[in-house]
């Protein structure tokens, strides 16, 4: 079962978020807020997943990639969500870092969390420098100023407009890090590429479908304010298309996603990333 496949990987990722994050500081006690919140940890997921495909990597560094990832995705959350940005009060079910530790300390906590996730990878002991090298311009590329961050201010300049650029502030600010863990453990060259631009699709479909979800499911279920979007007046997939051509969209584009990886090779392990596919589309929250 793949809420069980989830779950494994989210006591992993959270244990060693304890075994590294080990100062009482409150910037770390910021960081452990929100990084052991409850959460689905789709991306660390979704590394998992991506190394059975090739199965050369060892565990220690499967897990070390996975906590990077979800590292870097919480940096991006406890940003969002800051008065400058979102000004969302809740997250993950409990408050948003800003709210519980005050502006200053969340900056901070994010700016830590984002150079934590290289730390990670840096310090692998069973990775390659070249292996490391290539993992850590992914990870860049797809959170800098081209990546997430280009994302995220699009969305912000595309607040109580409906002139933006919804497929393009998506694959950015959601689909570049979603495609990125798709590649992150692959050390084939060809397969790589050829999963980040199957990453791209599997990250906007996720995207859309919160987008769904915060129209459709209530505060309590999301563990956010549903409400959030239409309060800042936010472009989304379902304000530009509508609810019902929206879903469509997101189960066409996990369609497409699932048949190429089936189509990548018959001796790869894809039975774990394929049920990640279908619980993007089917997750309620």
């Amino acid at each position: 079962m793949i809420d069980e496949y989830l779950a494994n990987v989210r006591e992993s990722v959270n244990q060693q978020f304890l075994n590294i994050i080990k100062s009482d500081s409150q910037v770390s006690k910021a960081m452990l807020h929100t990084v052991l919140a409850p959460s689905k940890c789709i991306r660390a997921g979704i590394v998992r997943a991506a190394a059975e495909l090739e199965g050369t990597l060892k565990k220690e560094s499967i897990n070390n990639l996975e906590t990077a990832v979800e590292a870097m995705h919480s940096y991006s959350l406890i940003h969002d969500d800051l008065p400058a940005m979102d000004d969302d009060d809740m997250r993950r079910g409990q408050a948003s870092s800003h709210i519980a530790y005050g502006e200053a300390t969340a900056i901070l906590a994010g700016d830590a969390l984002h150079s934590l996730a290289y730390e990670i990878v840096a310090s692998d002991a069973n990775l390659s420098i070249e292996q490391k090298v290539n993992i850590i311009k992914i990870l860049s590329d797809a959170c800098g100023f081209n990546g997430m961050i280009l994302g995220q201010q699009l969305d912000l300049e595309s607040e109580g407009s409906d002139s933006g650029d919804i497929n393009k502030i998506h694959a950015l600010k959601t689909g570049r890090l979603i495609s990125a863990s798709l590649a992150l453990p692959i050390t084939n060259s060809k397969l790589r590429m050829k999963l980040k631009t199957i990453g791209e699709d599997v990250g906007l479909a996720f995207q859309i479908m919160d987008d769904v979800l915060e129209v459709t499911a209530s505060s309590g279920a999301l563990g956010k304010d549903s409400g959030s979007d239409i309060k800042n007046k936010k472009l989304t997939y379902v304000s530009v298309y509508g609810l019902e051509p929206a879903i469509k969209n997101a189960e066409k584009l996990i369609e497409q996603s699932k048949n190429k990886i089936i189509d990548l090779d018959d001796n790869l392990n894809s039975k774990s990333l394929l049920e990640i596919c279908d619980f993007i589309i089917s997750r309620d929250n």
